[in-house]
């Protein structure tokens, strides 16, 4: 049986070489065509799932009302607050300087002033410290230095075993999770944490601190205690006998010796 020619573009005249090179260019414009459509669906695709997820997750989340009566937070009220002042201190200066007169500061004027200059900014100062004390004790005032976003990424994780994640996905604490556990009991102890929290944000400016970073202080058993300490399920549990319970109380026997880990391992964390 003859062997059939196969086909050489270079047999072919200037005209067939031509048409060929159109045809080629033509199937060539529509490959890049379908590319360009295919990438844009994909992109809207992409788009409209990313906007679809957040409603679908808030879709399958359930939404607690607020109670009767619900007026807002106290950061809420804080806020309100302080723009209100805010806005009043501008207007007393407003009046202030209009009733000043040339060569003479009448007792009007005097009683403006005092309020615009004195009173108000101090309104607003205490209420912004007073949202500021109350914000950096929340997870979120926690989580605003990038070395704690391993903890708090932790922490919020469902599926994480450790202590801290396990308080929080169950709510044994309900808000302000962190500093609840991190703080000593009463006035003292708030102020002790604030003052060290303050000395983070120092360190945490300036660079001057080292990783993996480590708690400054044994961790006091009696911050478990505050919570756990009166609860049966810790004065019934086999874990916890009778005789042993001074010992955890002295700080002898660490709860965190049987119950942890609190946090990830922070290598380890920072790979995920």
């Amino acid at each position: 049986m003859p062997k059939k020619d196969c086909f050489k573009p270079e047999d072919l005249n200037p005209r067939g070489k031509w048409l060929l090179a159109e045809k080629e260019d033509e199937v060539a414009r529509r490959q890049g065509r379908l590319a360009q459509e295919l990438s844009w669906r994909r992109l809207a695709i992409i788009a409209l799932g990313s906007t679809l997820h957040p409603v679908a997750a808030a879709a399958t989340e359930i939404t607690i009302p607020r109670p009767h009566g619900w007026i807002g937070t106290v950061n809420d009220w804080m806020v309100g607050l302080g723009v209100a002042f805010a806005v009043l201190g501008l207007v007393l200066l407003v009046f202030a300087w209009r009733s000043l007169r040339p060569g003479e500061v009448t007792s009007t004027a005097r009683g403006w002033l005092l309020v615009a200059v004195g009173l108000v900014p101090i309104m607003v100062l205490f209420l912004c410290f007073s949202y500021g004390l109350q914000a950096s004790s929340t997870v979120q005032g926690c989580g605003a230095c990038h070395t704690m976003t391993p903890f708090v990424r932790d922490l919020e994780n469902v599926k994480s075993t450790t202590l801290a994640a396990t308080h929080f996905k169950n709510r044994y604490i309900q808000e302000d999770q962190c500093f609840t556990c991190h703080s000593d009991y009463g006035l003292g102890g708030t102020l002790a944490a604030k003052l060290q929290g303050l000395g983070h944000v120092w360190r945490y400016t300036t660079g001057s601190y080292t990783v993996p970073i480590k708690i400054a202080h044994p961790f006091s058993n009696l911050r478990c205690l505050r919570c756990h300490g009166e609860s049966q399920k810790f004065l019934n549990s086999d874990g916890h006998p009778k005789d042993a319970i001074p010992d955890i109380i002295a700080n002898k026997t660490s709860c965190l010796d049987c119950h942890g880990p609190v946090h990830p391992d922070q290598k380890q964390a920072a790979r995920q």
